[in-house]
Protein backbone atom coordinates (compact mmCIF):
# COMPACT_ATOMS: atom_id res chain seq x y z
CA UNK A 1 0.00 0.00 0.00
CA UNK A 2 1.41 3.47 -0.94
CA UNK A 3 1.95 4.87 2.42
CA UNK A 4 0.38 8.42 3.39
CA UNK A 5 3.85 10.12 3.77
CA UNK A 6 4.86 8.94 -0.05
CA UNK A 7 1.22 10.35 -1.11
CA UNK A 8 2.24 13.54 0.94
CA UNK A 9 5.42 13.91 -0.96
CA UNK A 10 3.93 13.38 -4.40
CA UNK A 11 1.19 15.98 -3.93
CA UNK A 12 3.49 18.30 -2.95
CA UNK A 13 5.23 17.79 -6.00
CA UNK A 14 2.47 19.57 -8.04
CA UNK A 15 3.06 22.56 -6.73
CA UNK A 16 6.28 25.34 -7.85
CA UNK A 17 7.16 26.02 -4.89
CA UNK A 18 8.10 22.33 -3.50
CA UNK A 19 9.44 21.04 -6.59
CA UNK A 20 11.90 23.72 -6.19
CA UNK A 21 12.11 23.49 -2.47
CA UNK A 22 13.00 19.70 -3.24
CA UNK A 23 15.01 19.90 -6.56
CA UNK A 24 12.47 17.23 -7.78
CA UNK A 25 9.66 16.75 -10.21
CA UNK A 26 6.86 14.32 -11.94
CA UNK A 27 7.23 12.84 -14.92
CA UNK A 28 4.06 10.31 -15.97
CA UNK A 29 3.17 8.00 -18.68
CA UNK A 30 4.63 4.86 -20.32
CA UNK A 31 6.73 6.78 -23.08
CA UNK A 32 8.34 9.45 -21.36
CA UNK A 33 8.83 7.11 -18.19
CA UNK A 34 10.50 4.15 -20.38
CA UNK A 35 13.04 6.81 -22.26
CA UNK A 36 14.16 8.37 -18.23
CA UNK A 37 15.11 4.92 -17.64
CA UNK A 38 17.13 5.06 -21.25
CA UNK A 39 18.93 8.38 -20.09
CA UNK A 40 21.40 7.73 -17.02
CA UNK A 41 22.22 11.03 -16.62
CA UNK A 42 18.98 11.71 -15.08
CA UNK A 43 18.59 10.55 -11.58
CA UNK A 44 15.18 8.72 -11.09
CA UNK A 45 14.01 8.39 -6.86
CA UNK A 46 11.10 6.61 -7.33
CA UNK A 47 9.21 4.66 -10.18
CA UNK A 48 5.77 3.82 -8.91
CA UNK A 49 3.61 1.99 -11.35
CA UNK A 50 1.02 -0.73 -11.61
CA UNK A 51 1.90 -4.50 -11.07
CA UNK A 52 1.61 -5.46 -14.82
CA UNK A 53 4.16 -2.53 -16.04
CA UNK A 54 6.45 -3.66 -13.43
CA UNK A 55 6.86 -7.23 -14.61
CA UNK A 56 6.57 -5.90 -18.65
CA UNK A 57 9.52 -3.78 -17.74
CA UNK A 58 11.73 -5.29 -14.90
CA UNK A 59 14.80 -5.23 -17.61
CA UNK A 60 14.65 -1.56 -17.59
CA UNK A 61 15.88 -0.82 -14.71
CA UNK A 62 17.65 -3.55 -13.38
CA UNK A 63 20.86 -2.84 -11.83
CA UNK A 64 19.55 1.09 -11.02
CA UNK A 65 19.33 2.28 -7.74
CA UNK A 66 15.80 3.13 -8.26
CA UNK A 67 13.38 2.61 -5.50
CA UNK A 68 10.37 0.54 -7.09
CA UNK A 69 7.07 0.99 -5.67
CA UNK A 70 4.01 -1.45 -6.83
CA UNK A 71 0.72 0.46 -6.68
CA UNK A 72 -2.82 -0.39 -7.56
CA UNK A 73 -4.64 1.63 -9.95
CA UNK A 74 -6.87 3.78 -7.93
CA UNK A 75 -3.59 4.45 -6.08
CA UNK A 76 -2.13 5.58 -9.44
CA UNK A 77 -5.66 7.87 -9.75
CA UNK A 78 -4.70 9.56 -6.09
CA UNK A 79 -1.62 10.82 -6.99
CA UNK A 80 -1.50 11.48 -11.26
CA UNK A 81 -1.85 15.17 -12.24
CA UNK A 82 -3.21 13.42 -15.56
CA UNK A 83 -7.01 12.85 -16.30
CA UNK A 84 -6.36 9.23 -17.51
CA UNK A 85 -3.29 8.21 -15.49
CA UNK A 86 -1.13 5.97 -17.58
CA UNK A 87 0.10 2.89 -15.47
CA UNK A 88 3.35 4.59 -14.04
CA UNK A 89 4.49 7.66 -12.19
CA UNK A 90 8.20 8.70 -12.08
CA UNK A 91 9.60 11.18 -9.45
CA UNK A 92 12.83 12.81 -10.86
CA UNK A 93 15.31 15.03 -9.61
CA UNK A 94 16.53 18.17 -11.35
CA UNK A 95 19.58 18.24 -13.02
CA UNK A 96 21.94 21.28 -12.99
CA UNK A 97 21.00 24.38 -14.96
CA UNK A 98 23.06 23.71 -18.39
CA UNK A 99 26.08 26.25 -18.08
CA UNK A 100 25.51 28.23 -21.39
CA UNK A 101 28.29 30.95 -20.55
CA UNK A 102 30.66 27.78 -21.01
CA UNK A 103 28.84 25.43 -23.31
CA UNK A 104 27.28 27.56 -25.75
CA UNK A 105 28.19 25.11 -28.80
CA UNK A 106 25.44 25.40 -31.45
CA UNK A 107 24.36 27.31 -34.55
CA UNK A 108 20.99 27.37 -33.55
CA UNK A 109 19.21 28.31 -29.77
CA UNK A 110 15.80 29.42 -29.38
CA UNK A 111 15.05 31.94 -26.52
CA UNK A 112 11.64 31.71 -25.13
CA UNK A 113 10.51 35.62 -23.97
CA UNK A 114 7.38 34.93 -21.50
CA UNK A 115 5.66 31.89 -22.80
CA UNK A 116 2.80 31.16 -20.19
CA UNK A 117 1.11 28.28 -21.47
CA UNK A 118 2.57 24.72 -20.32
CA UNK A 119 1.15 23.36 -23.58
CA UNK A 120 2.65 25.74 -26.09
CA UNK A 121 5.92 25.67 -24.35
CA UNK A 122 6.01 21.50 -24.27
CA UNK A 123 4.77 21.64 -27.77
CA UNK A 124 8.02 23.98 -28.25
CA UNK A 125 10.71 21.93 -26.97
CA UNK A 126 9.09 19.00 -29.45
CA UNK A 127 9.85 21.49 -32.23
CA UNK A 128 13.14 22.09 -31.16
CA UNK A 129 14.07 18.57 -30.92
CA UNK A 130 12.90 17.39 -33.88
CA UNK A 131 14.95 20.38 -35.53
CA UNK A 132 17.54 19.51 -33.46
CA UNK A 133 17.79 22.72 -31.79
CA UNK A 134 18.78 21.09 -28.45
CA UNK A 135 19.59 24.82 -26.65
CA UNK A 136 17.01 26.35 -25.64
CA UNK A 137 16.53 29.44 -23.01
CA UNK A 138 13.73 30.77 -21.12
CA UNK A 139 13.00 34.37 -19.42
CA UNK A 140 12.85 34.44 -15.89
CA UNK A 141 8.56 34.72 -16.19
CA UNK A 142 8.33 31.80 -18.59
CA UNK A 143 6.30 28.64 -17.27
CA UNK A 144 8.46 26.36 -15.05
CA UNK A 145 9.88 23.98 -17.33
CA UNK A 146 9.03 20.81 -14.83
CA UNK A 147 5.13 22.04 -14.62
CA UNK A 148 3.76 18.72 -14.81
CA UNK A 149 1.45 20.06 -17.75
CA UNK A 150 4.62 21.26 -19.77
CA UNK A 151 7.06 17.82 -18.97
CA UNK A 152 4.05 16.08 -20.20
CA UNK A 153 3.70 18.48 -23.53
CA UNK A 154 7.32 17.52 -24.55
CA UNK A 155 6.76 14.03 -24.84
CA UNK A 156 10.27 13.20 -23.47
CA UNK A 157 11.67 16.06 -25.87
CA UNK A 158 12.59 17.69 -22.56
CA UNK A 159 15.08 14.76 -21.94
CA UNK A 160 17.47 16.16 -24.95
CA UNK A 161 17.08 19.72 -25.04
CA UNK A 162 19.31 21.78 -22.75
CA UNK A 163 17.41 24.63 -20.90
CA UNK A 164 18.41 27.76 -18.76
CA UNK A 165 16.70 30.60 -17.52
CA UNK A 166 18.06 33.75 -18.45
CA UNK A 167 17.27 37.56 -19.20
CA UNK A 168 17.93 37.99 -23.03
CA UNK A 169 20.72 41.05 -22.90
CA UNK A 170 23.23 38.89 -20.25
CA UNK A 171 22.49 35.44 -23.02
CA UNK A 172 23.49 38.30 -25.71
CA UNK A 173 26.35 39.81 -24.03
CA UNK A 174 27.80 36.61 -22.64
CA UNK A 175 28.03 34.98 -26.15
CA UNK A 176 29.97 36.80 -28.67
CA UNK A 177 28.98 37.11 -32.33
CA UNK A 178 26.08 35.53 -31.67
CA UNK A 179 22.83 37.32 -34.22
CA UNK A 180 19.45 37.27 -32.93
CA UNK A 181 16.25 36.99 -34.76
CA UNK A 182 12.71 38.05 -33.57
CA UNK A 183 9.82 36.85 -34.16
CA UNK A 184 7.58 40.35 -34.83
CA UNK A 185 4.79 40.92 -37.29
CA UNK A 186 6.50 43.55 -38.94
CA UNK A 187 9.59 41.61 -40.20
CA UNK A 188 11.00 40.88 -43.47
CA UNK A 189 9.89 37.72 -44.82
CA UNK A 190 11.25 34.64 -43.28
CA UNK A 191 11.60 32.10 -46.48
CA UNK A 192 13.91 35.23 -47.88
CA UNK A 193 16.41 35.59 -45.45
CA UNK A 194 19.40 34.34 -44.59
CA UNK A 195 20.82 32.96 -41.78
CA UNK A 196 24.00 33.87 -40.23
CA UNK A 197 25.09 31.35 -37.21
CA UNK A 198 25.40 30.83 -34.41
CA UNK A 199 21.79 32.49 -34.46
CA UNK A 200 19.35 32.79 -31.38
CA UNK A 201 15.68 32.84 -32.49
CA UNK A 202 13.66 34.78 -29.93
CA UNK A 203 9.96 33.80 -30.02
CA UNK A 204 7.52 35.85 -27.86
CA UNK A 205 4.73 35.94 -25.00
CA UNK A 206 1.41 34.21 -26.85
CA UNK A 207 -0.76 37.55 -26.07
CA UNK A 208 1.96 40.26 -26.13
CA UNK A 209 5.14 39.09 -28.35
CA UNK A 210 8.72 40.28 -27.83
CA UNK A 211 8.61 42.58 -24.49
CA UNK A 212 9.46 46.05 -25.94
CA UNK A 213 12.80 46.61 -23.97
CA UNK A 214 14.08 43.36 -26.12
CA UNK A 215 12.96 45.00 -29.04
CA UNK A 216 16.91 46.89 -29.56
CA UNK A 217 18.55 43.34 -29.02
CA UNK A 218 17.24 41.87 -32.03
CA UNK A 219 19.74 42.46 -34.97
CA UNK A 220 16.89 41.34 -37.46
CA UNK A 221 13.39 41.06 -37.40
CA UNK A 222 11.65 37.87 -39.58
CA UNK A 223 7.97 37.43 -39.88
CA UNK A 224 5.52 34.41 -41.41
CA UNK A 225 3.70 36.57 -44.17
CA UNK A 226 -0.29 35.89 -44.20
CA UNK A 227 -1.70 35.04 -47.26
CA UNK A 228 -3.65 37.84 -49.34
CA UNK A 229 -6.98 35.57 -48.78
CA UNK A 230 -5.73 34.57 -44.64
CA UNK A 231 -7.77 36.67 -41.50
CA UNK A 232 -6.37 35.26 -39.05
CA UNK A 233 -4.48 37.74 -36.51
CA UNK A 234 -2.09 35.56 -35.38
CA UNK A 235 -0.42 32.18 -35.23
CA UNK A 236 -0.06 30.06 -32.02
CA UNK A 237 3.39 30.16 -30.45
CA UNK A 238 4.18 26.89 -30.84
CA UNK A 239 2.95 27.38 -34.32
CA UNK A 240 4.84 29.82 -35.48
CA UNK A 241 8.01 28.34 -33.72
CA UNK A 242 7.41 25.33 -35.84
CA UNK A 243 7.32 27.25 -39.21
CA UNK A 244 10.36 29.20 -38.62
CA UNK A 245 12.42 26.82 -36.99
CA UNK A 246 11.66 24.78 -40.64
CA UNK A 247 12.78 27.66 -42.68
CA UNK A 248 16.00 28.12 -40.29
CA UNK A 249 17.20 24.67 -40.41
CA UNK A 250 16.49 23.86 -44.47
CA UNK A 251 16.36 26.90 -46.03
CA UNK A 252 17.47 29.90 -44.69
CA UNK A 253 21.60 29.63 -44.78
Amino acid sequence: MLSKNKIKYITALQKKKFRSELQCFLAEGDKIVRELVAFPQWELECILAVPEWLESHERLFAGRKIEIISITTAELEKISTLQTPNQVLAIVKMPPEFDWINHFSTDLALYLDGIQDPGNLGTILRIADWFGILQVFLSPDCVELYNPKVIQATMGSFLRIKTAVVELPALKAGIPGLTTYGALLSGENVFSVQVQHPALLIIGNEGKGIREEYIPLIDRAISIPRHANGGAESLNAGVATGIICGVMRNGGG
